[in-house]
């Protein structure tokens, strides 16, 4: 190959890694694409790089061993099942994801070591173009139709809950560093999410959105200490935000959470409220995975369990809507040591660069803390572990706070 076309493979994987960031936002088709083609991109550039004088940043060994701890004790939830095939598949499902998207991060961003401060502007274009899509289906109407994103197949609540802190902290960290056109276009985004979350809103999203938001906030509270006029127009649009939001259909979805129970003949008596049927659902979903875990406490049913699959024509499989249960039921107690090891990790490296002085580092330290409360605060109600939209938004950021901490800080030139 010619130096000008080895430049060029180079550059295609922070290409597909910033269309991975853009279309992870707006159509699961896409982004599917975009990973694969990742993932093409990085075996044909190891396969032709030897590495010499010596091998790029990897990511910590730390990292790695929480991976292995993941896979060696689900594997063994697996051989003490006796639905190998199926238990395989959901094994490799999730390693296809998690496995190779924090490496091929890592070679991305040694390629491109801007591309990290890029991120939350492909986030960005991503939000506006599911702002557009969803607005279009409401027939440009700021109205509450459940909308998911383009082809209704990207878990759209579940991302702008993750996007949404990830984008006040950048805007933040751009507002700090004086570039007005980033902070327009950050600013812009972020009402391009309200759009989105008006016609979405969905209940977690509403409240998780938030209230990540706000912990951004409270950790660049330094900036407001010296000029307090800039967080008026941050609580200006989420004030105006949040009433939009509730006021053309949000505040529904939070009052149908109770109903009226069927009316008495005695007109006069007094009607106690009961849950909602979606939510009483949710909650028979939560008693049946529980015993599904007390049937086996140890190993579980086997990590393909608990799926809405139909296996057999009369026989479907359910999730339990709540992550903690769901990897109780499927791999018991020795697959929940090997999930926690595959989140508490990364978390234990990135949990003291918390007070870094290098803002890059900084910023993206706490936009990956940001999405991993978000998947403990939305897996408390639903099954999230596995999603590939939400996984995919996941594993970046965390790769690229793993990436920052990994590398002694340098200077950011202007991204204007």
């Amino acid at each position: 190959m010619t130096n000008r076309a080895v430049l060029l493979a180079d550059k295609a994987g922070p290409f597909l890694l910033g269309a991975l960031a853009c279309t992870g936002l707006v159509t699961r088709a896409l982004s599917h694409i975009a990973f694969g083609l990742l993932v093409l991109w990085g075996l044909t550039v190891a396969a032709r790089r030897p590495w010499r004088p010596a091998p790029p940043p990897l990511p910590p060994a730390r990292w790695a061993a929480g991976l292995a701890i993941f896979i060696i004790t689900w594997l063994a939830a697996t051989l003490a099942g006796n639905n190998y095939w199926h238990d395989f598949q959901y094994i490799a499902h999730r390693v296809y994801i998690i496995g190779l998207l924090v490496p091929l991060a890592f070679l991305a961003f040694n390629q491109c070591p801007r591309l990290p401060a890029w991120l939350p502007f492909f986030y960005g274009l991503g939000l506006m173009t599911a702002a557009f899509l969803t607005f279009q289906a409401a027939d440009y109407r700021l109205i509450c139709i459940r909308a998911r994103a383009h082809l209704s197949t990207t878990g759209l609540g579940f991302v702008l809950s993750q996007a949404i802190p990830i984008l006040v902290g950048a805007l933040l960290k751009e507002m700090e560093a004086g570039r007005k056109k980033n902070v327009a276009f950050l600013g812009l985004s972020l009402v391009s999410a309200i759009i989105a979350m008006t016609q979405n809103c969905t209940r977690h999203t509403m409240l998780v959105a938030p209230a990540l938001s706000l912990m951004m906030i409270w950790v660049y509270r330094h900036l407001f200490r010296q000029r307090l006029r800039r967080l008026i127009p941050l609580l200006a649009l989420a004030v105006a935000g949040l009433a939009v939001i509730l006021s053309t259909g949000g505040g529904q979805r939070f009052l149908i959470m109770v109903e009226s129970s069927k009316v008495s003949e005695v007109k006069s008596e007094s009607q106690p409220l009961v849950l909602n049927s979606s939510d009483t659902l949710r909650l028979s979903l939560w008693r049946q995975g529980l015993a599904y875990f007390q049937a086996d406490p140890i190993f579980g049913q086997g990590p393909a369990a608990l799926q809405e699959i139909y296996y057999e024509e009369d026989m479907k499989r359910f999730h339990a809507h709540q992550v903690i249960i769901s990897v109780l039921a499927k791999a018991g107690l020795v697959g929940f040591l090997g999930f926690l090891a595959l989140h508490l990790a990364p978390l234990s490296l990135i949990w003291p660069h918390r007070r870094s002085p290098d803002p890059e580092t900084f910023f993206w330290v706490w936009a990956a803390l940001a999405v991993n409360l978000q998947f403990f605060l939305n897996g408390l109600t639903d099954q999230i572990f596995g999603l590939k939209p939400l996984m995919f938004i996941h594993w970046l950021v965390t790769a690229a706070a793993l990436w920052r901490i990994s590398r002694p800080p340098q200077p950011k030139p202007g991204l204007d």
